[in-house]
Parts: C-alpha cells; structure tokens; sequence
C-alpha cells in the first residue's frame, strides 16, 4: 500500500538519519482543505496539507471527529498512521500530517531530481497528445487546451458540470472507450489517495500511458514509493508561510488563496 509503505519510508529516514521528531503544533480542518503543521527543531513549521472532500465528510452531527481539542496532543507519527484507516475525515488529517513530515525530511536532505521551468513546457505537448484527467484540475486544463483537443477527464463530483470546453466528464475509468485508455500523458490529483482509488488506477494505467503525472497539495509526500509504482513526475506544494496559509484553511479558502504563500515543484522520476 502506497500510504504505509511511505509512512514506514518517513519513519525509517528519521531513524536512520537521526532526525529529532517534530512535535504537532496545528490542526486546522477547514472546509477547502485540512492542515497539520509540525515544529521541528531548527527550522520554521513545516505544514502539510490534503483535500477535505465534502462527500467523505457524511456526519449529520455537529461534532465531524473525535479527539476535537486534543489533536495537537497527539505525536506526528500517531496522526500519520490515520492515513492508513478508510476514506474519512481522519485518513485526510494522517495525510496532511505525512505531508508536512515529508517536507520537514526534504528540508533536511533532498535526493530528488526536479523539473525545472514549467511542467506543462516540460512535458512538450503535441496537437495530436492524448491526455486523460482523473480529477478536476481547471486550470491546468484549461492551459493544456491551448495545445491539445485530445483530452478526456474524469471526476464523479455531481457538483461539476457535465461538460467543460465541450469535454464531456465522465464518472468513472469504466466509462472510457477501449482506445481512450491508451494515452501519452495521464494527470491526477491527490484526491485518488484520500479516495483511495489510487492503487486501482496506476493498475489499469501503468502499462497504457507513457507518463503519470500525480499533481496537488494532497500529494507533498515523499515520492519514492509512488515512483516504484509507476508514477513518472509527482508535483507537490511547500509552504514558506504556514500562519498566512493557516488563516485561509480557517476562513474556507483553496488553493486560489494560499499559492502565494508557498512553491510549487515537480520531482520526476530518474
């Protein structure tokens, strides 16, 4: 499983490498998405985020969670293990908090190779590309239909509309015509992970898309065991202002409104 292997990877690095612990400073649940920041010694709060998706939260009851007040009296590596239970409000707290440990290791030490410029730039789209999107991202597509019309996009939110730039969205890979799922270059979000979808998509697609590109907030984790599976370039968000990016979780804002106070990057795959 992609989330335990990478929490035992995370683990395995403190250890080894002799990392002091951080210690859970912040847990904000907000309704765009969720934040865990962790304090480590030496360095600013490391924060990490995942998508608080409206359609896991069910609960009709004013409390969403239990342990509400106590969250920041429990150790990262508590929080990090709820990543592992069903899609829920805890397995998106465990994500972001696996999120926010990761950038407190690449903080330390980073092995990875980066994409340097624009991913789009990078990935040379052509006129005749065929792209797949598992997951909404409106602006990146909006930017690829500049070069390709060759496009499909799945997400099952029935708050989307049904088509977008005359791209019909269908709800699920099973929709897809047999010589769709043959393409050049497949984006999804982190939403596959708290969803947890992931696994069966990079199965169905690792052999039929020549790229994977894994992309968003929710994916700031270390990628190695996301490139073991097939993964080619995965695309996460640091942040050089936590408190900033804090203040928008609190008052329901998205990525729209925190962008600002952090940086983008692309590690691909060697």
């Amino acid at each position: 499983m992609i989330l335990e292997s990478t929490v035992k990877l995370v683990l395995d690095i403190y250890k080894y490498h002799k990392i002091i612990p951080p210690r859970v400073s912040k847990v904000v649940i907000g309704l765009g998405y969720t934040g865990v920041e962790l304090e480590a010694l030496a360095y600013d709060p490391f924060l990490g985020l995942a998508a608080t998706l409206p359609t896991i939260i069910q609960s009709t009851n004013c409390t969403k969670i239990d342990f509400a007040g106590n969250l920041t009296d429990k150790s990262f590596k508590e929080l990090m293990s709820w990543s592992y239970q069903p899609p829920s409000l805890e397995r998106i707290i465990g994500i972001a908090a696996l999120n926010a440990a990761s950038q407190h290791i690449l903080a330390v030490k980073t092995p990875y190779k980066k994409i340097e410029g624009d991913l789009v730039d990078f990935l040379k789209i052509k006129l005749d590309t065929k792209i797949l999107f598992i997951g909404f991202m409106k602006p990146m597509i909006k930017k690829i239909l500049n070069k390709t019309k060759f496009i499909n996009i799945i997400d099952n939110n029935p708050l989307i509309e049904n088509s977008y730039q005359n791209i019909p969205i269908l709800k699920n890979i099973e929709d897809l015509k047999e010589n769709d799922l043959s393409i050049d270059i497949l984006f999804c979000t982190g939403t596959s992970l708290i969803n947890n979808t992931l696994e069966r998509i990079l199965s169905v697609f690792r052999k039929k898309a020549k790229c994977i590109v894994l992309i968003g907030p929710t994916i700031s984790f270390l990628p190695d065991i996301l490139f073991d599976k097939g993964v080619d370039i995965v695309g996460g968000m640091t942040f050089t202002d936590t408190e900033s990016t804090v203040k928008v979780l609190q008052e329901g804002g998205g990525t729209r409104y925190f962008k600002n106070f952090g940086r983008k990057y692309n590690f691909i795959k060697q």
